[in-house]
């Protein structure tokens, strides 16, 4: 679980804690993703921390094997905010050449089965690397973190992606286009053990000094062939901007 980022958002509200930390119902938001990795199956847990951010540990590592917890939490510090592909990067020897599943602290799903489970159920059907995909209506993007729209076609479940754009330059929320709706990609993931050395050619094509990114490492998955959306069930929350974190606590006030 990558909790490396600033923040930058939500300094209103944290007042100096780190968001991961920020009060949802009765725990932080850490707490809710780590209980549904553990809902999904998952026995260890690795929490990817920026300096600074000691809080997390002290909360989750005394959980660590309680009831509906993970067995193992475990932490590494990520010394630099490089970018999400940077984190995942990180896990490269806790994943010992197998899946990896990343679950982003501040998404939430709520009202079906437990996010990283629907992803890694595409994974087991498909083979294939996995991001999670939501529909987004023009009436909620304000509420929706700024990420691309993704074009392509439903199947089912799953979201045959068309194309990933650049990050590039985009506002501060989720932009439909002027379309009533669009899909984008959400921070749930499975990946196979391949993705570190696709991490590795993303990165050799990087300007000096440039973020690692997820999208990079994506698109390069997509263009062989080996990524594909898993079209979430339920209720996505994106408790990383203020509206979202404000709708994340009215839904789960007594979570």
């Amino acid at each position: 679980m990558p909790c490396g980022g600033q923040g930058t958002r939500m300094r209103a509200l944290t007042g100096g804690q780190p968001k991961e930390m920020l009060p949802v119902g009765r725990m932080p938001l850490v707490e809710h993703v780590a209980r549904e990795c553990a809902a999904s199956g998952i026995d260890e847990l690795l929490i990817i921390v920026a300096p600074g951010k000691d809080a997390i540990a002290a909360h989750l590592a005394p959980l660590a094997g309680a009831p509906g917890m993970p067995r193992r939490v475990s932490f590494l510090e990520q010394p630099a905010a490089r970018g999400l592909a940077d984190a995942i990067r990180l896990g490269r020897a806790f994943a010992a050449d197998g899946p990896v599943a990343v679950a982003l602290p501040d998404n939430l799903f709520v009202d079906d089965a437990p996010g990283v489970a629907q992803v890694a159920e595409a994974y087991a059907r498909t083979g294939r690397h996995v991001v999670a995909v939501v529909e987004i209506t023009s009436e909620e993007a304000a509420r929706r973190g700024p990420t691309s729209v993704f074009p392509g076609t439903r199947d089912g479940e799953l979201f045959e992606i068309a194309r990933i754009p650049d990050k590039g330059e985009r506002g501060r929320t989720f932009d439909t286009g002027g379309a009533p709706s669009a899909f984008t990609g959400v921070g749930r993931y499975v990946f196979r053990p391949d993705v570190f050395d696709v991490i590795d050619a993303a990165e050799r094509e990087l300007p000096a000094g440039a973020e690692l990114d997820d999208v990079p490492v994506m698109q390069r998955l997509l263009a062989a062939g080996q990524l594909v959306g898993r079209r979430m069930r339920g209720r996505f929350l994106d408790a990383g901007l203020p509206d979202g974190y404000a709708e994340a606590k009215a839904r789960l006030a007594r979570a």
